[in-house]
C-alpha cells in the first residue's frame, strides 16, 4: 500500500522537513506528501477532493475526528489493506480545518487529540505513524 499526504499550506525549507524525509526514506518512499496553497476552507476542500488518487480511501485529520491508539489506527490501516486497498490518502486542512463538504466525502476522520498542532508537527507525527505502522507490518523492533 501507498500513502499520500495531502496538505494545505506549504513549508519552507525547515528543519523538521529532515526529519518527515528521514521518516519517509524509512519507508522506502512510499509516502507522498503533496501541498496546497492556502484559500478559504470549501476551497481547499474542493483541490483536496480534486487531487485524491481515484480508488483511494480519503482520512481526513481534524480535531473532531476520532481520537485512536496506534494499535487502532494499525488495525484500521490492516483493513484497508485487506480489502485490497492501493493508497491511503490522509489530508491535513489548512488554519481553519475542513469544511463541511469534503468532512461528508471522506472515508473517515481521526484525530491526533484535543490539542491544537501545527501543520508541520501533524504532518511529522502522521509519518512517525506510518512509520510505525509498517514496521508493525514487517515485524521490525522499531514499535517495541
Amino acid at each position: 500500500m501507498r500513502y499520500q499526504i495531502s496538505c494545505i499550506g506549504k513549508l519552507s525549507n525547515i528543519e523538521e522537513n529532515k526529519i518527515i524525509r528521514k521518516y519517509i526514506k524509512r519507508v522506502r518512499n512510499k509516502i507522498q506528501i503533496i501541498e496546497f496553497p492556502q484559500s478559504d476552507v470549501e476551497k481547499e476542500g474542493s483541490k483536496l477532493l480534486e487531487y485524491s488518487p481515484k480508488n483511494s480511501i480519503l482520512i481526513l485529520l481534524d480535531k473532531e475526528g476520532e481520537n485512536l491508539s496506534t494499535n487502532k489506527l494499525f488495525e484500521l490501516i490492516k483493513s484497508y489493506e485487506m480489502n485490497n486497498t492501493k493508497i491511503l490518502n490522509f489530508a491535513i486542512g489548512g488554519p481553519y480545518g475542513h469544511g463541511q463538504f469534503i468532512k461528508q466525502k471522506s472515508d473517515k476522520i481521526i484525530s491526533f487529540g484535543k490539542m491544537t498542532w501545527s501543520h508541520i508537527i501533524a504532518r511529522l507525527m502522521l509519518v512517525e505513524q506510518i512509520y510505525r505502522i509498517e514496521s508493525i507490518f514487517n515485524n521490525h523492533p522499531y514499535h517495541k
